[in-house]
């Protein structure tokens, strides 16, 4: 990698399972550091990219690495990105790296501690956010979380509000138990002071790497894109998926998406949180026009037809019914 300059990119790695707030942390920061040149990096567990069109705009460059966790199948790639951010005629002066849902961030901040990298960015903080409601339950279930809690220098326990004071309390402990090292912050809304986001170095070493992987092994997760241009009856589809939610709840990992409703002039942002489904206007751009509706659903032993089904029962019934590719 050349340079043009001396000065080191600050590098913020945002880790953390599907649906923990990820991106809405990322808002926050982008907010509190909009007069600064920011670059951010959105990698994402499916075809399609989702979570870009959820970043607000400041920001002066994203970059969206698709279909793969960037720890592993997308190495050149991520070197491909950061060797064209250097060569850019005006350096930046953050970095921010929303990983997939299931990335290892000691992949990732391996990259950083080598020399060729290090000289010219400068990593100073892994910050994992954990759901509140369901991040016990998905412990054991989801390997990538130990390692991402174990790499964290800042651990946000998001959706605080979701549980008892006493559970909560409860689930501190745990996390600290599992990183001694991270200071943990609970929240709601992903709303995380920022002044934890200045001023520091990551405490992140190859040995935490080490730890981290102890009992590593392939994530049993699977993502599937469904597509249609039926516009769907809104009612029908947050009923629909409110209760696959609850019947599948250790299937069913993550459902997002932008899809048109019968009658509706804007789209709309469908999105799963543990076992609840938000759906919100997108008054965002560069999406398809009308009635072009996609979804990625993120889960274990997923397959495509039942899917398809499952979405169609949602479909506008006034309109003629396709099967869902």
């Amino acid at each position: 990698m050349k340079a043009m300059n001396s000065k080191k990119i600050n590098v913020f790695l945002l880790t953390g399972f599907l649906g923990a707030g990820k991106t809405t942390l990322l808002n926050h920061i982008l907010e509190a550091k909009k007069a600064e040149n920011n670059i951010v990096i959105e990698n994402e567990f499916g075809k399609v990219s989702i979570d870009s069109r959820l970043v607000t705009c400041n920001y002066d460059s994203i970059f969206e690495m698709n279909n793969g966790c960037i720890c592993c199948s997308l190495d050149n790639d991520l070197v491909d990105v950061l060797a064209r951010i250097l060569s850019s005629e005006i350096r930046p002066d953050n970095l921010f790296i929303e990983a997939s849902g299931v990335a290892d961030p000691g992949g990732i901040a391996a990259l950083f501690s080598q020399e060729e990298v290090s000289q010219f960015f400068d990593l100073k903080q892994i910050t994992c956010i954990v759901d509140a409601s369901c991040v016990e339950d998905w412990l054991e279930e989801i390997p990538e979380i130990s390692r991402q809690l174990a790499a964290a220098d800042v651990i946000v326990l998001n959706k605080k509000s979701m549980v008892t004071q006493t559970y909560l309390l409860s689930l501190e402990k745990l996390l600290q138990s599992l990183n001694s090292m991270a200071e943990i912050i609970s929240v709601d809304h992903a709303n995380t002071p920022l002044e934890i986001f200045s001023g520091r170095q990551s405490l992140w070493t190859p040995q935490k790497a080490v730890l981290s992987n102890e009992k590593k092994a392939a994530h049993p997760l699977k993502s599937l894109l469904v597509e249609t241009s039926v516009p769907f009856d809104k009612k029908m589809l947050l009923n629909q998926l409110t209760m696959v939610l609850l019947i599948s709840y250790h299937q069913v990992f993550r459902i997002k998406g932008v899809i048109w409703c019968y009658g509706e002039k804007l789209p709309f942002i469908i999105q799963t949180h543990g076992k609840q489904v938000n759906i919100s206007t997108y008054t965002g751009e560069n999406w398809p026009e009308y009635p072009l509706s996609q979804v990625i659903v993120i889960g274990k032993e997923l397959q495509q037809k039942p899917l398809g089904k499952l979405f169609k029962r949602a479909y506008w019934r006034e309109t003629s019914i396709t099967e869902a590719e």
